[in-house]
C-alpha cells in the first residue's frame, strides 16, 4: 500500500514540475492569434535571489510572516526612503483635477 502512495506522489510531483516549467500560451479567440509568454530566464531569477539574500527581502522561517530584514534590520542595508509629495503639491493637483473635470465630489460626500 505504501508503495502505491509513493508511486502516486512521484507521478503527481513530476506532473506538477512539468506544468511549472511549461510556457504559458494565451489564445485570443476573437482575433485568432496566439501569444506565447515565457517566464524569466534562469539568470534573472538567480540575480533576484542574490539581491533578495543581500537585502534580507526573504521571508523568515517559522510563523512570524516577517522578512529577515524586518526581524534583524541591523544585518541588512537600509532601504532608501522615497520623498513623498508636499501638502502644497497635493492640493495643487486636486485643484487642477477639479478644474479639468477629472475629479468631482458627489452630493452625498461627507454624509
Amino acid at each position: 500500500m505504501k508503495t502505491s502512495y509513493a508511486a502516486i506522489l512521484i507521478t503527481l510531483s513530476t506532473l506538477a514540475a512539468g506544468y511549472a516549467n511549461a510556457e504559458y500560451k494565451v489564445t485570443d479567440f476573437n482575433t485568432a492569434t496566439t501569444t506565447t509568454t515565457s517566464g524569466k530566464t534562469r539568470n534573472q531569477v538567480r540575480a533576484e535571489l542574490v539581491e533578495a539574500q543581500r537585502t534580507g527581502d526573504i521571508y523568515a522561517s517559522g510563523d512570524t510572516g516577517k522578512k529577515l530584514n524586518e526581524l534583524r534590520p541591523d544585518l541588512y542595508p537600509a532601504k532608501a526612503v522615497v520623498q513623498g509629495k508636499t501638502r502644497e503639491q497635493v492640493l495643487s493637483e486636486l485643484v487642477h483635477a477639479q478644474r479639468s473635470g477629472e475629479f468631482t465630489l458627489n452630493q452625498n460626500y461627507g454624509s
